[in-house]
């Protein structure tokens, strides 16, 4: 996800029946600490890292993933551990939904300002994703994906179970490095364990599938998408999926699709962009969800395209 900051306030809303999002931040490595008072009804996800949150004196240990609340008028002090980093998504709501937000019981002044997540939440977030990168933004999918991805993480689950975190943990660090290295060793290292522990954990919830055939799915997935239902030059998509060489990226894609990301926008994005006029999802030809990819999960990748909410 390579969103920096997305104020919507200008967007209109044709349904207002959910809460309007004034504003959609995200920090890939945010490293300084945050002293204020806010004016406003803040979510902050911590997807990835650890920190403090200090909060009428007192101090809460941050660790992802997790969800800070942040309350109008309340001094807040928040930040990574010293000399680290946290990946950072907050959603701001305007103080006039103070009201709707605490009776709907996810914005409680009463609750721990540090409320552990026990899901995987990059299902959410990317369908988040999907509509601030959609061609024409629609504020109220955009509403309606916050309200998700918010009450995404109030799922059950169970973090107790060092199978499922770590897992989880794996997918959430595959997901954020789809354009850089993975370091299977030392990531199961940062997780205390080793890496044949974490490759049977991992075989456990995705059978045959390997890490990088996993990391693969998702890089078509998302690449696809964006090349349907977004205007960004194949340059630009290659940023924002972490590609520092968009010649590499398109190498990528070319191994996966067996198309290049310019043939594939211009096979599918006017049919695409007919069928979202229309109402509908669009669902890529036969020809391209059967490719004999390298790993056959792969087969999974395409499908997503069509709408999600």
């Amino acid at each position: 996800m390579d969103i920096r900051f997305t104020h919507l306030s200008p967007y209109p809303r044709r349904f207002p029946l959910l809460p309007p999002v004034e504003s959609i931040g995200f920090h890939p490595r945010k490293t300084e600490r945050v002293v204020h008072v806010f004016q406003n009804c803040n979510f902050s996800f911590i997807l990835a890292g650890r920190g403090t949150y200090v909060l009428r004196g007192v101090e809460h240990p941050v660790e992802a993933p997790c969800v800070l609340l942040q309350w109008p008028g309340e001094p807040m002090d928040y930040g990574p551990v010293e000399g680290g980093a946290w990946t950072e998504l907050f959603l701001i709501y305007p103080a006039r939904c103070f009201a709707v937000l605490r009776r709907s019981g996810v914005f409680s002044p009463g609750e721990p300002p540090v409320r552990p997540v026990a899901v995987d939440l990059g299902e959410a977030v990317a369908r988040l994703e999907d509509r601030l990168t959609a061609k024409q933004l629609d504020a109220d999918q955009v509403d309606a994906a916050c309200w998700e991805l918010i009450l995404a993480s109030y799922a059950p689950g169970s973090r107790q179970d060092g199978r499922l975190h770590a897992v989880e943990r794996c997918r959430e660090h595959l997901r954020g490095t789809l354009g850089g290295a993975f370091d299977a060793a030392a990531f199961a290292k940062s997780l205390g364990m080793s890496l044949a522990s974490l490759r049977r954990r991992w075989a456990e919830e995705h059978g045959p599938q390997t890490f990088s055939g996993y990391r693969d799915m998702i890089l078509l997935q998302r690449s696809c998408r964006l090349l349907v239902e977004t205007q960004a030059t194949v340059k630009e998509i290659a940023a924002r999926l972490g590609f520092a060489d968009p010649y590499y990226f398109s190498r990528r894609f070319r191994q996966l699709a067996r198309c290049t990301p310019t043939a594939y926008r211009r096979a599918h994005g006017n049919r695409a962009l007919g069928k979202m006029a229309e109402g509908e999802g669009f669902e890529p030809p036969e020809r391209c969800r059967s490719l004999d990819f390298e790993s056959s999960t792969l087969n999974q990748a395409l499908p997503p395209l069509r709408g999600r909410l």
